[in-house]
């Protein structure tokens, strides 16, 4: 039973003694003992080993005292002090009769408040002269000995002194203390002061197996520390009141030599370094554990040597975890504090601080993480470091404290000095990894364009982006603030999202696209997810630009406008005219023959307008498109209707194209197309005075007009001879689709019409050369043909037989030529 009174600790004392029976000449035995069995005698010829006096040591008078712990037999830790002492009686052969008196206290009883040899041997000292007797325990009262004394008594001795003592006890040697020449050495109760300051150096744990004495003689013995007259081989010295002892030789000792120097210079303070050894009461063992000794001695400045150790590079998480246990947030100042809390942020997990900086959260300790974040080195790293506290807040410490990550994120938003980009950076982060946004970041994306252009260049390189946190922004800025407060770029995002296309501009679209360096790309890709084709319009200009550079954006287009699709009209001409310049897809303008409904064509034709007006590029590639291929008749009308409203770009440029393409330049195009509108303008240039005749056969032999008709054409033109070589292509085409037939019809009408046979004429002209390979032989074909009907014909009208040469013709016949004549004419009218 331990009782606490207000004069100390009032334990239970075993007791017993070591002595003879006066005036018997038997040896020493225990004469009276509370302790069961031998356990007493262990202690008490553990004392006595230490030798008897001798008179010719003045320092070594009686009484002399031993404290003991554990030992080889007794590893059990206890608290015994054993005293030496003579009361003048002798044995049987007149030899002195010593005694050993032995106090015992079980270990838990005076580890439990750290009481010292000071404190024990006090106590005893003050019992009556003879001690205790009986087979029981006896109470005594123990006096706690402050810290401040012993640290007193450690100065004075000298702080080196007693911490080279220390150390060379941690190092398993048996340390002699021993007189200094000139310097008498202290009474008993003195020494035992001494023995105790110099132990108090050590962890008080470190007293299970210390033991130590005032005096020991020349006999052998295992004590660790104790005064002598000289030391022993084998034995380490430390002169009392001279310099510091060598230093020990193992790492640990030596180790934990350099730490007590260290702590007492950097604190100055004696007293809370014993005060902390004092508390150090565990774990009791039986022999040295320095490396044990060394970190309950690192306990003694926790903090800062934890500090120190992070910052070189060997920290522990649990050991800052621990420190921030014991120091709260509040008490440290901003270095440790930096330190400490950002290691743990770093391993967190390994700590598993999260609840622990929950506890500790604040709006310094934001401050502080903040700090550490812009200090990182540079920007990449300073983000990367603010990515990496937000994650471990938003994971480990949200949990335990909710309204931590918005505290950290919004400090961070708020940063003084920030790195370019930081504020847009960190939103796009918070909410692409974490899904966390708040109503501030939101606010500063609206009203910020700078902040806003950095988080949409993120959006927009993220290949794996969402459009929720755009879509979210729209409705915000849809539901707050008119469309003119609303920033260009949102209110594109409007239109990509699903809004009214008509209220967004090319400003707008610019503002959208350009953030990043494949912006128009991006944004092309988005319009096609979403199904929003009308978001070409307000891109068109800022896509041209940027198609300068890359003609590979034609392809974007065409995937978000596809040829064979169905659109609407402006949408349509849009995309045609931007893969054209582009070069991307097929020849001609595809999407205009898509067009299903009336009022298409006018916003097709409006849009075209609207991008080439101003721009002699695109004109130029508008109209090569629209005359690529045979352009039919709505390309022929989308064609004139851009020459009528602005005949001053669009009617010369149109012009020069047919005639390119008329006279072998470019892809043929075939003259009946050319609307007559177009044919006037066209055919009055010097090289083309033979489109309109050419033009008036086809269109007349395409119409089925009768041969006469066809033959006045002809003879307009000119002479057979003189045929431009482009209507007698025609006449000759003419020639082998309607037969042979047809051209004789024509020629006959040609004779009857005009004089010196032009429609003989116009054979030799058709096969004047070799420009109409087989018309020759074809048209000899016919003739032979014709012959043969005429020679049967004759044959038959004169009785004889066909190949007979045929009779005079009687006169009668011959002077009716004009009958004849009349019968050679063709007949007039439309051919079947």
């Amino acid at each position: 039973m331990v009782n606490r009174s207000p004069g100390g600790r009032r334990l239970p004392a075993h007791h017993a003694v070591l002595g003879k029976h006066p005036g018997r000449t038997m040896g020493y035995e225990v004469l009276r003992s509370s302790l069961p069995g031998d356990r007493a005698g262990d202690y008490l010829w553990r004392a006595a080993a230490t030798g008897a006096p001798e008179g010719r040591d003045p320092e070594g008078a009686l009484p002399w005292r031993v404290f003991l712990a554990a030992s080889d037999t007794r590893p059990t830790p206890a608290c015994a002090r054993v005293e030496t002492s003579w009361d003048g009686t002798t044995d049987g052969t007149g030899a002195p009769g010593y005694t050993w008196q032995l106090a015992l206290f079980d270990w838990p009883d005076v580890s439990d408040t750290a009481l010292t040899w000071t404190g024990i041997d006090r106590a005893l000292s003050a019992l009556p002269t003879g001690g205790p007797g009986g087979e029981e325990p006896a109470a005594v009262t123990v006096p706690e000995t402050s810290a401040a004394e012993l640290a007193d008594l450690v100065d004075e001795l000298g702080f080196p002194w007693a911490a080279g003592v220390a150390a060379l006890l941690l190092d398993g040697r048996q340390v002699a203390l021993t007189p200094s020449p000139g310097r008498p050495l202290p009474d008993v109760a003195e020494r035992v002061r001494v023995l105790d300051a110099i132990c108090s150096l050590l962890p008080y744990a470190c007293r299970s197996w210390l033991s130590a004495a005032t005096w020991t003689g020349q006999a052998d013995h295992d004590l660790r520390l104790f005064f002598a007259p000289a030391v022993r081989q084998g034995q380490s010295t430390a002169v009392y009141g001279g310099a510091p002892p060598p230093g020990p030789r193992g790492d640990a000792a030596r180790g934990y030599l350099r730490g007590l120097l260290a702590l007492r210079a950097k604190s100055g303070d004696t007293h809370g370094l014993v005060r902390h050894l004092l508390a150090a009461t565990g774990p009791a063992t039986p022999a040295p554990e320095p490396y044990g000794t060394l970190k309950a001695l690192r306990e003694a400045d926790l903090l800062d040597t934890v500090v120190e150790e992070i910052g070189a590079g060997a920290g522990e998480p649990a050991e800052a975890a621990r420190v921030l246990q014991r120091h709260p947030a509040d008490s440290l100042d901003d270095r440790r504090l930096a330190v400490l809390t950002g290691y743990l942020v770093a391993h967190v997990r390994e700590a598993r601080a999260g609840a622990l900086l929950a506890a500790q959260w604040s709006g310094r300790l934001c401050a502080v993480l903040v700090a550490q974040v812009l200090a990182a080195g540079d920007p990449a790293r300073s983000f990367e470091r603010a990515q990496r506290y937000l994650g471990v807040v938003h994971a480990e410490v949200e949990p335990h404290r909710p309204g931590s990550f918005a505290d950290l994120f919004h400090a961070l938003l708020d940063a003084p000095s920030p790195p370019e980009d930081w504020a847009g950076s960190l939103i796009y982060m918070a909410e692409d990894q974490w899904g966390r946004a708040t109503d501030r970041a939101d606010r500063l994306l609206l009203g910020d364009e700078a902040v806003a252009r950095t988080w949409l260049r993120y959006l927009l390189k993220n290949r794996r982006r969402s459009l929720q946190p755009l879509a979210r922004l729209v409705r915000r800025a849809h539901g707050e603030g008119s469309p003119a407060a609303t920033p260009g770029w949102l209110r594109f995002a409007a239109v990509l999202l699903g809004g009214d296309a008509e209220a967004t501009t090319a400003r707008d679209a610019a503002d959208f696209a350009e953030v990043s360096d494949q912006g128009w790309r991006t944004t092309l890709d988005i319009a096609r997810e979403q199904r929003r084709p009308e978001a070409l319009r307000a891109m068109w200009p800022g896509l041209w630009r940027a198609a300068r550079s890359d003609r590979t954006l034609g392809e974007a287009v065409a995937r978000l406008v596809p040829a064979d699709g169905r659109h609407d009209g402006s949408v349509a001409a849009d995309a045609d005219l931007f893969c054209a310049a582009t070069g991307t897809g097929g020849p001609g303008m595809p999407r205009l023959a898509q067009l299903s409904e009336k009022g298409q064509l006018p916003a097709y034709v409006a849009a075209l307008i609207n991008r080439c007006a101003s721009d002699g590029e695109l004109r130029r590639l508008a109209v090569d498109a629209l005359l690529a291929g045979p352009p039919g008749p709505r390309g022929w009308q989308v064609t004139e209707q851009l020459a009528a409203a602005v005949p001053g770009a669009f009617l010369g440029l149109v012009c020069d194209t047919v005639h390119d393409r008329l006279t072998g330049r470019g892809r043929p195009l075939a003259d009946l197309d050319v609307p007559p509108y177009l044919m006037r303008h066209v055919a009055a240039r010097y090289d083309l005075g033979w489109l309109r005749p050419v033009g008036e056969f086809r269109r007349a032999a395409e119409s089925g007009a009768p041969y006469e008709e066809l033959a006045r054409l002809l003879l307009e033109a000119g002479v057979p001879g003189r045929l431009p070589a482009q209507l007698l292509d025609a006449v000759a085409g003419w020639t082998v689709t309607e037969g042979s037939g047809g051209l004789e019809q024509v020629a006959r009408a040609m004779d009857a019409a005009a004089p010196g046979s032009p429609g003989l004429r116009l054979y030799g002209a058709l096969t004047r050369d070799d420009r109409h390979p087989g018309l020759r032989e074809r048209l000899t074909e016919h003739s032979r043909h014709q012959r043969a009907w005429h020679e049967a014909v004759l044959a038959e009208l004169w009785h004889r037989r066909p190949g007979t040469p045929p009779a005079a013709v009687p006169a009668a016949e011959g002077e009716r030529p004009g009958l004849f004549r009349k019968m050679g004419r063709v007949v007039p009218g439309r051919r079947r």
